[in-house]
C-alpha cells in the first residue's frame, strides 16, 4: 500500500519567520522528491510551529500546517502544541525531523499510539536528552541518515537507511551565461562552528570573498568584520535563493569551513551531516572545498569536484590554485553537476525514500490483517 499523505514534523520550517538553514530546506526538499516519486498520488505535510495557526501551499503536493505553540519555549526546537494529535490523525505514515527534541518526543508517542508508522531523521540539533536517555529511537520504524557519518551517531537497534542529498537541481544549475568567477564564496548561518574565521585568516589577500548567510550570533559577526579588516571580504546577510545562485554561479569555489572546536574553545561532534551548500554549489557548476570535519568528504571527490583539506595552510594553497586555474574550475564545476544531477538530486532522494515509506505502510497493512 502506497501511502496518500505524509507528515512531516519539524520543530522549525524553511521560512523567515522560522529559521533558514540546512535542517529546515531538508525536509521542503524531500517532500517534493516524494511527491514527485508517487507520480503525483502522495502529499506531504509540513507540520510545525508558530504564535498563530496557519496553513499554506508551499509546492505541488506539498503544503505548511502551523500549528499554534502550546507555549513559547526557551529552545524553539523543544516547541510542542496541543493540536499535533489532530495534525497526524489523517496521515499514513510520520516522518519526524529533529530527533532529540521535545518536539520529537512527543510526536513520536502520538504517532505510535495512532499506530502510524514513523521515521525519524536526526539533523544535528539537540533541546532534550529524555528521548536519548529512554531509548525512543526503539519505537521507530526506520531511521534515515543523510551521510555514512551522520548514521554512525544513532544508537540504536531500529534499521538505518541512508539517503544522500536532495538539493532542488532544478533551481540551483548553472547558467545559460556563466558570469565572470570572480571570487570565493560561503553560504550558510553565520555561527562559530562554520569556521568562517578560519576561512577569512586563510584567504590570500589578493583573493575575493563573498560571505553569505544569516547572523545569528551579534558577537561573531562583529569578530568575522574585524578579521576581515583590510581584506577584500563581502558581506551579505540578507540574500534570497535567487541571488544566492547567482553568487554560486560568479565564484570560483564555495568553502564550507566548519570545525570540530570553534575559536571559543567548544567542541562540535557532529558540525556537519551532509554540508548541503555544497551541493548547491556543486549543482549551479561551481566546485566545493571543505576541511575535512563531518559528513562534508563524503560528497566531494577529490580532485575532480573539489577539494578537501586538512590545514589552513592547505586550504589557502587550494585557493590559490584555483584563482589562477580557471580551466581546472569549469572542469570540476562540469563534473561536479553531473554528480548531482545522478546521485544527490531531490528527485533521486524522494524516489529512494518514498520506496522506504511504500515498504513500511505495506508492513504495516500485513501486521493489522
Amino acid at each position: 500500500m502506497s501511502p496518500r499523505k505524509v507528515a512531516y514534523l519539524t520543530p522549525l520550517y524553511f521560512d523567515e519567520a522560522s529559521c533558514l538553514g540546512g535542517g529546515e530546506r531538508y525536509p521542503l526538499n524531500l517532500a517534493r522528491g516524494v511527491h514527485h516519486a508517487s507520480g503525483g498520488r502522495c502529499r506531504v505535510e509540513l507540520i510545525s510551529f508558530g504564535a498563530a495557526a496557519r496553513q499554506l501551499d508551499l509546492a505541488e503536493g506539498v503544503g505548511l500546517r502551523v500549528l499554534p505553540m502550546a507555549r513559547k519555549p526557551a529552545n524553539p526546537l523543544d516547541v510542542v502544541s496541543w493540536h499535533l494529535p489532530d495534525a497526524l490523525v489523517d496521515c499514513d505514515l510520520v516522518h519526524i525531523h529533529q530527533a532529540y527534541t521535545r518536539c520529537a518526543e512527543i510526536g513520536l508517542l502520538v504517532a505510535k499510539q495512532q499506530r502510524k508508522p514513523v521515521c525519524i531523521t536526526d539533523h544535528g540539533g539537540f533541546a532534550s536528552p529524555l528521548g536519548l536517555e529512554v531509548g525512543h529511537l526503539e519505537l521507530a520504524d526506520r531511521i534515515i541518515a543523510y551521510s555514512d557519518f551522520g548514521a554512525s551517531f544513532y544508537r540504536t537497534t531500529r534499521p538505518i537507511t541512508v539517503i544522500k542529498g536532495g538539493v532542488d537541481a532544478w533551481h540551483f544549475r548553472p547558467p545559460q551565461v556563466r558570469p565572470p568567477r570572480d571570487r570565493f564564496l560561503f553560504v550558510g548561518r553565520l555561527l562559530p562552528h562554520k569556521g568562517i574565521d578560519v576561512l577569512i585568516a586563510a584567504m590570500p589577500d589578493d583573493c575575493p570573498l563573498t560571505i553569505c548567510g544569516r547572523p545569528y550570533r551579534p558577537e561573531y559577526l562583529a569578530k568575522l568584520r574585524s578579521l576581515a579588516a583590510g581584506k577584500t571580504v563581502e558581506f551579505v546577510l540578507d540574500a534570497d535563493d535567487a541571488t544566492i545562485r547567482d553568487l554560486y554561479a560568479r565564484s570560483w569555489a564555495t568553502v564550507l569551513s566548519s570545525v570540530y572546536r570553534d575559536y571559543e574553545g567548544r567542541t562540535h561532534d557532529a558540525p556537519e551531516l551532509m554540508g548541503f551548500t555544497l551541493l548547491e554549489s556543486m549543482a549551479c557548476g561551481t566546485p566545493a572545498i571543505a576541511n575535512r570535519v563531518g559528513a562534508m568528504p563524503e560528497f566531494i571527490l577529490e580532485g575532480e569536484t573539489g577539494f578537501v583539506y586538512d590545514s589552513p595552510a592547505m586550504l589557502s594553497e587550494r585557493l590559490r590554485q584555483l584563482a589562477a586555474e580557471p580551466e581546472t574550475v569549469e572542469r570540476m564545476g562540469l563534473k561536479a553537476r553531473e554528480i548531482v544531477e545522478v546521485h544527490y538530486d531531490l528527485n533521486v532522494a524522494g524516489a529512494t525514500l518514498f520506496d522506504v515509506y511504500r515498504t513500511l505502510c505495506e508492513n504495516r497493512r500485513e501486521v493489522a490483517a
